[in-house]
Parts: C-alpha cells; sequence; structure tokens
C-alpha cells in the first residue's frame, strides 16, 4: 500500500516543481519586459504636450448656492475654486512608465501633478455630492454625480449612488447611460461598477 501513495507524492512532487519553474521563468520574463519597457521610457526625449486634454471646472453645472454654508460642502467649493486653477488631466489607467514613454521623463513632474489633480477632483466632488445627499437634497446631488461622471470619474459610489438617485426619481432607464459611460473607463474598477449597475437594472 505504501508503493502506490509514495508513487503519487512523487508525481505531486513533480507537478509542483513543473508549476513553480514555470511561474518562475514567467515572472522573470514579466521583469525582464518591464525593466527594458522602463529603460526606454528613461531615454525618451522630452516629447510637446499639445495633446493633453485639460479639464477646466465648469462651474456653471454645478450647484455652488446650495447648503453653502455647511462646512462640508464650503470646503468642497473652496477646494474646487483651488484646483480650477491649476492643470488637470487624466491619466487613469497610465502608468509612470507609459507617461514617460509617450512624452519623456522631463515632464513626468508636470503630468504626476496634473493626474493629482484629476484625483482630488474627483474626491471633492464625490465628497460634495454625498453631502447634499445626506442634507437631502437629491437633484443637487445628482448634479455633481452627473458632472463627475462627464469627467469619467472612476470612483465606484459615484456611479452607485447615482444609479439609486435614478431609481428613487422613478427613472431607472437612465442607468444604461452609466454603464455606457462605466464600460469606457480605462480603470481596474470598471468591471466592477458595470457589474453592479446592471443589476440594479
Amino acid at each position: 500500500m505504501k508503493y502506490p501513495f509514495f508513487a503519487s507524492f512523487l508525481v505531486l512532487c513533480a507537478i509542483f516543481y513543473h508549476n513553480r519553474k514555470k511561474a518562475d521563468r514567467s515572472h522573470a520574463k514579466i521583469m525582464q519586459d518591464y525593466f527594458k519597457r522602463e529603460n526606454e521610457a528613461n531615454n525618451t526625449r522630452k516629447q510637446p504636450l499639445d495633446d493633453l486634454q485639460y479639464i477646466n471646472i465648469n462651474s456653471d453645472k454645478l450647484p455652488t448656492q446650495v447648503c453653502s454654508e455647511d462646512d462640508t460642502i464650503a470646503e468642497c467649493i473652496k477646494d474646487l475654486t483651488r484646483l480650477s486653477e491649476e492643470s488637470i488631466v487624466n491619466f487613469t489607467g497610465l502608468t509612470n512608465t507609459d507617461l514617460k514613454l509617450k512624452y519623456g521623463p522631463a515632464n513626468l513632474p508636470f503630468l504626476q501633478q496634473c493626474d493629482l489633480n484629476y484625483t482630488q477632483l474627483v474626491r471633492i466632488l464625490n465628497t460634495w455630492a454625498h453631502r447634499l445627499y445626506e442634507l437631502n437634497d437629491h437633484d443637487s446631488a445628482l448634479a455633481v454625480l452627473e458632472y463627475a461622471i462627464s469627467l469619467k470619474a472612476d470612483i465606484s459610489s459615484i456611479y452607485y449612488l447615482a444609479s439609486d438617485i435614478y431609481i428613487e426619481k422613478g427613472t431607472p432607464e437612465k442607468i444604461s447611460s452609466l454603464i455606457e459611460t462605466a464600460e469606457d473607463l480605462n480603470s481596474v474598477m470598471k468591471d466592477h461598477i458595470v457589474e453592479n449597475l446592471r443589476s440594479k437594472l
């Protein structure tokens, strides 16, 4: 009875060793490709930034006069006003290596700041909308959410709250437009957001 067990054990060991070696080779290939790409990126000449799609904050689309005495909302509006003077670009889904390859490492600090400003922008809009919703001004909350969605924000709670308001207002069919926007996101959150929204239809 011992021999079949021992033979099975050897087979399992062989399979484990084979899979481990395969994984090691795969990992080594990934790291080799990464360092090759990173080296290429670090040697890219500085490129013009003419094709950057800057985001200009349009306050006319936002309910800046609603509940502005609330501390949270007042802080959001203040931060939004500050950001409106900054350069904002959505680089969601792109790595520093991607940016260096396209624009050169000399431009990276500026591009990183543009991306940080975008991240701050969508977080501010998310906080603002949720606070308006808490204060029972659902129409104003929806206006902020729809503006954030138009900027291709990838914060899942923005889409979920918007879909909840659509359902509350008796217009669940509008969730389809949220799904279309989410499907076009360049984000790891895309599939999760789409799946959740589809479950609400």
